[in-house]
């Protein structure tokens, strides 16, 4: 039922796949190992259905690492979710972690994950889409608005580091591994992927500030609102509110769906994305999940940082220090 596939193997086949995303690439996975050599890529089909890349990280196996969603990808179509989980399972034990892209239409499963997509932009206009969020939520953007913020495209190397280490301070609040700098920068450099960042001017000063700040991933018809920074001191200005209004008006029109990216269902994040509108997709997923029942049971090096002692330590650390540890750190959080 299940093949291992040479790499010359899966791209043959990852051309007939009916749909895909640069995750799912093999110049990402080769990447991926050049960066961090305890990840190590095997491709796999299931019969004529299916073609999936899954990462050994340990003795875990993750498909994909450093993606929302997961990698099988359909060469056909109704794929019988119920039967892949149970043979996966009895293939590869417990210890592997698969989700599905929403895009794959299959059945038979539940999920305490969930994204939303706003759909059906090419035929809405901005004022329509904005009267349909949630009215808290275009409270905050009118009071962004008012704010005299600038939004605008990072262009430069500087203005790349920037965010990125206001993303590393927010994950240092969250006490929570943030992904290392080259895998965020080769995100950000994909075709059509973009930051936009939000700007303040403080009086006194020349040059305005950089407070905030979003990353967007364009793949096939998704736009996908990977991760955003904010500066804590400017907390209260609704700079990442404004910058996702921004990037949704440039969308009216087109069509695309705009991807507001996974949540846990009941979640603070799920609450705030739920404020957009869109409709819900769920991410089915099968084999390890980071619930806390799962992490105070494991043991060892495996233990996820979040709930392990290290989480307190992590939040004292400079965030200059944070940068050059995550590399070695990230693997409990994948």
């Amino acid at each position: 039922m299940f093949k291992k596939l040479t790499k010359q193997e899966y791209q043959d086949l990852f051309k007939k796949a009916l749909f895909s995303t640069f995750f799912h690439a093999s110049e990402w996975h080769e990447f991926l190992e050049k960066e961090f050599k305890w990840l190590k890529f095997e491709y796999y089909s299931y019969g004529e259905k299916l073609l999936f890349p899954v990462a050994r990280a340990g003795n875990k196996l993750i498909s994909l690492p450093f993606c929302e969603y997961g990698g099988p990808l359909p060469l056909k179509e109704n794929i019988n979710f119920s039967d892949f989980q149970r043979d996966i399972l009895e293939e590869f034990g417990k210890n592997i972690k698969i989700k599905f892209h929403p895009e794959i239409k299959i059945g038979g499963a539940e999920s305490d994950i969930s994204t939303r997509w706003i759909e059906n932009l090419k035929n809405i206009s901005e004022q329509e889409l904005l009267n349909s969020f949630r009215k808290t939520l275009r409270h905050e953007i009118r009071n962004a608005q008012d704010r005299n913020l600038e939004i605008k495209k990072c262009s430069n190397e500087q203005e790349f580091e920037k965010f990125y280490s206001l993303y590393v301070a927010n994950l240092k609040r969250k006490k929570t591994v943030p992904y290392p700098f080259p895998v965020i920068k080769f995100l950000y450099q994909q075709p059509s992927s973009e930051i936009l960042l939000a700007l303040r001017k403080n009086k006194g000063s020349q040059t305005p500030k950089i407070i905030a700040g979003s990353l967007f991933l364009h793949y096939n018809k998704f736009v996908h609102y990977f991760l955003s920074a904010s500066d804590y001191k400017y907390r209260d200005l609704g700079a990442n509110y404004l910058i996702l209004w921004e990037k949704i008006k440039i969308l009216c029109g087109k069509d695309l769906i705009f991807d507001l990216g996974a949540s846990p269902q009941g979640s603070a994040l799920e609450i705030f994305k739920r404020g957009w509108g869109g409709t819900e997709y769920p991410i089915y997923q099968i084999g390890i999940k980071k619930s806390p029942a799962f992490a105070k049971a494991s043991a060892g090096r495996e233990e996820s940082l979040r709930y392990s002692k290290i989480r307190n330590i992590w939040g004292l650390l400079p965030v200059f220090v944070i940068k050059k540890i995550s590399r070695y750190f990230i693997k409990y959080r994948i």
